[in-house]
Parts: C-alpha cells; sequence; structure tokens
C-alpha cells in the first residue's frame, strides 16, 4: 500500500509547467475520453488530468490522490466549476473501490528511469477499476539506456578526493560511485552507441522482472563514464511523452556511473541492471559490466549498486 509523496505545491508546479508532461497528457486525454466516460485518475495531484478528462467529456471522474494536496485539488477543481463531475477521493488507490467501472484509468505513475515514484504495486492492483477494454494512459512505459560521457558536464566524484573545512573526505569516493544520480543530457549526440531497451511496463499489470543485460559493440571511439537511462510512456495511439537526451522535461535522465574507459571501435561493451522493489514499492539499484575491445581483450570489469555503498 502506498502512502503517497507529501510534497507542497512547488513540487506540483514544477510538474504542471513541464509543457511535454502536462500538454501531453491533455492531448492524449483529449483522443482517449469520449462523451459520456468514466475515468480514474490514480494518484491525481491537483487534478489537472482529472480537469482534462472531464473537459474532454467525461460524465464521472474519481480523482484519487492519497495526500493531503487533495484537499486542494478540490477547491481548485471547484474553482473551475467542475464539482459536478469530477470526484475527489483522498486514499490510497489500493483501498478504493469506485461505485462504477472506468473507461479509461489516467495515471502520471513515472518517478526517475520510472521506478522511484514507487507506483507500480498501486497501479497493479487499479485493474479492477477498469472496465474489459477499457483505456490505460499510459498504456504502456519503455524504459532506455545508453552508453555516454558526462565528465565535462557532470563529476560527482572529484570533490570528495580533495580536503574541505581541513577534512579529509576521501572515503567517500567510493560509496559515491555506487550512487545513481540525475542528469540532464542536452544532446542525442553525446551518446556513444545507439539505445537499447531495457524493459516495458504496462501499468495495472503486474510489474515484469527488472533484470537485464544489454550490449553495445561500438562503431566510433570515445570516452565512457556513465550509462544513462529514460523512458518513453505512450500516453494514446499518437501521443509518445519522451525524456530522452534531448528532451525538456522535468524527469531529465539518470547516470550510473562506470569506470571511465575509452571504447575503440569494434569494442563492446556488456551491462547488466537489476532493479529490486523493497514492500514499500521503492527500487534499490545494483549494476555490473564488462568492456572488451576489438581483439576480445577485457579491459574494465565492475560491480556497483546501493547495497555497495557503505
Amino acid at each position: 500500500m502506498s502512502r503517497g509523496h507529501f510534497f507542497g505545491v512547488a513540487y506540483h508546479r514544477r510538474m504542471l509547467k513541464d509543457a511535454a508532461r502536462t500538454g501531453g497528457y491533455q492531448r492524449a486525454l483529449d483522443v482517449l475520453v469520449k462523451p459520456g466516460d468514466v475515468v480514474v485518475d490514480v494518484g491525481s495531484g491537483t487534478g489537472v488530468m482529472s480537469i482534462f478528462a472531464a473537459r474532454a467529456g467525461a460524465r464521472r471522474v474519481f480523482a484519487i490522490e492519497s495526500t493531503p494536496v487533495a484537499r486542494l485539488s478540490r477547491q481548485i477543481i471547484a474553482d473551475n466549476g467542475l464539482s459536478d463531475v469530477i470526484e475527489v477521493i483522498e486514499d490510497d488507490a489500493a483501498a478504493v473501490t469506485l461505485p462504477e467501472p472506468a473507461d479509461v484509468l489516467v495515471t502520471e505513475c513515472m518517478g526517475s528511469f520510472v521506478y522511484s515514484d514507487a507506483m507500480l504495486g498501486v497501479l497493479a492492483s487499479c485493474r479492477g477499476m477498469l472496465k474489459p477494454g477499457g483505456a490505460v494512459c499510459p498504456s504502456a512505459i519503455t524504459t532506455w539506456l545508453a552508453p555516454t560521457f558526462l565528465q565535462p558536464l557532470f563529476d560527482p566524484f572529484s570533490w570528495w578526493e580533495r580536503s574541505h573545512y581541513g577534512i579529509d573526505f576521501g572515503a567517500a569516493r567510493a560509496s559515491a560511485e555506487n550512487d545513481l544520480y540525475p542528469v540532464r543530457c542536452p544532446a542525442p549526440e553525446m551518446l556513444m552507441a545507439p539505445a537499447a531497451q531495457f524493459g516495458i511496463i504496462r501499468p495495472t499489470l503486474p510489474p515484469p522482472a527488472a533484470d537485464t543485460e544489454v550490449r553495445w559493440t561500438f562503431a566510433r571511439p570515445g570516452p565512457i563514464d556513465s550509462i544513462v537511462g529514460w523512458f518513453d510512456a505512450q500516453l494514446a495511439p499518437e501521443v509518445v511523452l519522451r525524456t530522452g537526451p534531448g528532451q525538456l522535461t522535468h524527469w531529465g535522465q539518470v547516470a550510473f556511473p562506470i569506470p571511465h574507459l575509452m571504447a575503440e571501435p569494434g569494442g563492446s561493451l556488456s551491462f547488466h541492471l537489476t532493479i529490486v522493489r523493497d514492500e514499500r514499492d521503492m527500487p534499490r539499484y545494483s549494476w555490473s559490466g564488462r568492456y572488451v575491445d576489438s581483439k576480445g581483450r577485457e579491459q574494465a570489469c565492475f560491480t556497483r549498486g546501493e547495497d555497495r555503498r557503505f
């Protein structure tokens, strides 16, 4: 059971200002919601998706939000003249039984690399809220990985290598290598190889095992120090929300640090990422890999992850 994320309105403002995110959902709901439909909005926040659904013609919208922002959303909905259409339910979605099944389920369930929002287990329990054949927005979320060199933009390690305030913090350097980091990769040209698919998540279905190995063979030389991850969400048949390098969204990407290496044409890098969700649905990450040169000689081998930080 999720207890939600207790953030203030500054957090919601950041999401609302993300035009790719919020505008994408508006376009998707204009397509998916038909006049007279019943819609359920899981994790409704300020109610923006519920308002989009009502304006698209929904007869009734159930806005389920487990945190106190539900109370603010009631006022926003009332101020926009939609209290007769939208019912705000302040409760955990896993504990809610709707008075009637929905034609459309909408949710913005994606945290960093999807998993950090801790919503996947809750969403899987919401399948029974839908009519047979009901639409889910997003219907699928695809996660991607690609190697890159981030040091010119982002260096989380060198700070630990210097003394600060007369204190040597060098012991933390190794721990820092086992964290993952939010980053913004400004252009797809920074990727050293084409993106590889990590997995596909279908909200309202049990999340698949997140334990996959991908491999790249390099066509050009260059440095690599990170694997970046992101997602694309299929909001509607013709509406895809993309968060990869070069896309301007509040998510950005995540970086999994690896040892600095110099790729050469014909060299290959294997990368194995495992994500384990705990009893609160929060993710823990571990990753490993191996780089071999064009002659098949191993040049780097690594194992990292959150369980190795301390």
